[in-house]
């Protein structure tokens, strides 16, 4: 079962960060060009415009619970206060920190800007809508579940582990 998860946990932290998975692949790897600490300033700051507009601080906490509740129904013997004081644990601004490199690898400040126009326009912002993520987020967890137990039997099936009881 611990498998399972490690794959629920990907999936649905993959398309947590996947919103700008079509812009990541229509840019090509910007060749380095020196530039000056101010404008390395200016793009990490517009880098984490960007990802607080994707990464609402409501869909991170909203995919935490699911996750969360979605352990607590494969443990139900864990104590609340357990999944409260874990899922507190997690922060929006961490997450946002480890993305940062990724975008300023892939994007110019330029592109990066173009970005915000667009997730500013309702377009964009009904790419991020809750109920787009929600209903994604649960395909990612059927999904992630499916795998899990496929890799579990193929795994038994093959010895590596024993059979589930």
């Amino acid at each position: 079962m611990k498998i399972k998860f490690c794959f629920v946990v990907t999936v649905v932290l993959s398309l947590l960060m996947t919103f700008d998975r079509a812009a990541l692949a229509q840019t090509t790897t910007n060749t380095i060009a020196p530039i000056s600490n101010a404008e390395e300033i200016d793009k990490t700051n517009n880098i984490k415009k960007l990802l607080e507009i994707i990464v609402t601080k409501n869909i991170f906490r909203s995919l935490i619970t699911q996750l969360s509740n979605a352990f607590q129904s494969e443990y139900p013997q864990v104590p609340q206060k357990f999944w409260d004081t874990s899922v507190a644990e997690f922060k929006p601004d961490d997450l946002i920190k480890e993305m940062i490199p990724i975008y300023n690898k892939y994007f110019t400040n330029k592109e990066i800007k173009q970005l915000i126009a667009f997730y500013q326009t309702p377009v964009g912002q009904k790419t991020l809508s809750p109920q787009i993520l929600q209903e994604a987020t649960s395909i990612g967890i059927r999904y992630g579940n499916e795998l899990g137990q496929r890799v579990l039997r193929k795994l038994e099936a093959e010895g590596y582990i024993r059979p589930s009881q």
